[in-house]
């Protein structure tokens, strides 16, 4: 093998090794920068029956501030999140995500759903100061099981 080629086959081999911590690296279905990561959502159960529409069991602490007003909480500096959650079938959940910005700053968002041991980011995209974005995100439910769903706020510049 001549000296000129040996030279490329190892800087080319060099380079591959270079490369493979960026290649091999992920973001977890995220589609920004994390800076910003709470659990902000009420989480609740889905119990599906198996026959029957599934009933949705939830509770939610409201706490007041000295004037007696309830603010919804906010966090990461100044955002909230809402998940609402409906069915129109009995193995279908249809569940909303709003995330609401109240800062002064734009910001992109995303939330981890948390369905037991799964977590599933859904890109929410950006959000400018003032703005709600909202996205929907349609579950298949299997008759005769109990899910538990949790919500965190995943912020990036």
């Amino acid at each position: 093998m001549p000296s000129a080629l040996r030279t490329q086959v190892a800087l080319i081999g060099i380079l591959a090794v270079l490369l493979i911590p960026i290649g091999t690296s992920s973001l977890r279905g995220l589609t920004h920068v994390l800076t910003c990561q709470e659990l902000s959502a009420s989480p609740f159960t889905v119990e599906v029956p198996q026959v029957g529409a599934p009933s949705i069991l939830s509770s939610t602490v409201i706490e007041r501030d000295p004037t007696g007003a309830a603010s919804p909480p906010e966090v990461c500096g100044g955002l909230r999140l809402d998940i609402t959650m409906g069915s129109r079938t009995s193995d279908r959940a249809d569940i909303t995500l709003a995330i609401t910005n109240n800062s002064d700053y734009g910001w992109r968002g995303s939330v981890e759903l948390e369905l037991g041991n799964l977590a599933i980011p859904i890109d929410i995209g950006q959000i400018e100061p003032g703005q709600t974005v909202t996205d929907q995100v349609d579950l298949r439910l299997d008759a005769g099981r109990r899910y538990e769903i949790a919500g965190s706020l995943l912020i990036g510049p």
